[in-house]
Parts: structure tokens; C-alpha cells; sequence
């Protein structure tokens, strides 16, 4: 069995930097995606979760540790189906969005 290589945390970061698939489900493509979502307006959980993002807050909270400040408010959404949604998370991105 092959052993792992020790992480390798230069490489970590430059992950970030890194072009995904607009399908990939890694971390990283998906933090990516949310920024360039919040970057264009507002959106809401379920819209996130439509555009194949899971965990968003799990991926929100680790784009707030990396600098970026992301207001969360909480709202009403009625999805496609018709149901109501109390207590959705809305996320805006806040000042010019290059996590300064």
C-alpha cells in the first residue's frame, strides 16, 4: 500500500488559485463558485445548493477564515414545487470581494 506524502502546505494555498471543472465537487472549486456567485449578487442557500454547492456553509465558513466577509441573513423561500422554506440563509459578499 502506498504511503502518503506529507502535505505539502505551499501547494495547499496555491490550491485555491487553482481552475476547476464547473462540475468538480472538490472544496476548493466549490468556494470558488460561491465567490463568483456573491460576486455578481446576493444568493440564498437553496439557490447554491441548485447550482451543485453542498455544505455552503461549511464552505462559506471557510471562505470567512481566508478573509472574506460574508454576511448571512436569514429569509423565506418558496422552492419550485411551491413549499415555503422559513429560516433559508442569504449570503451577500461584502466589500470588494478579494477577501480584504
Amino acid at each position: 500500500m502506498k504511503k502518503r506524502s506529507p502535505t505539502n502546505h505551499k501547494a495547499s494555498r496555491a490550491q485555491g488559485q487553482r481552475q476547476y471543472s464547473s462540475k468538480s465537487t472538490a472544496c476548493a472549486a466549490q468556494r470558488q463558485r460561491i465567490l463568483k456567485a456573491l460576486q455578481r449578487r446576493p444568493h440564498h442557500s437553496y439557490e447554491l445548493r441548485k447550482m451543485g454547492l453542498y455544505m455552503v456553509n461549511a464552505r462559506v465558513c471557510e471562505l470567512r477564515k481566508e478573509g472574506y466577509l460574508i454576511t448571512t441573513r436569514r429569509t423565506v423561500v418558496v422552492d419550485d414545487e411551491g413549499y415555503r422554506h422559513d429560516g433559508i440563509a442569504l449570503y451577500s459578499l461584502e466589500g470588494d470581494g478579494n477577501g480584504q
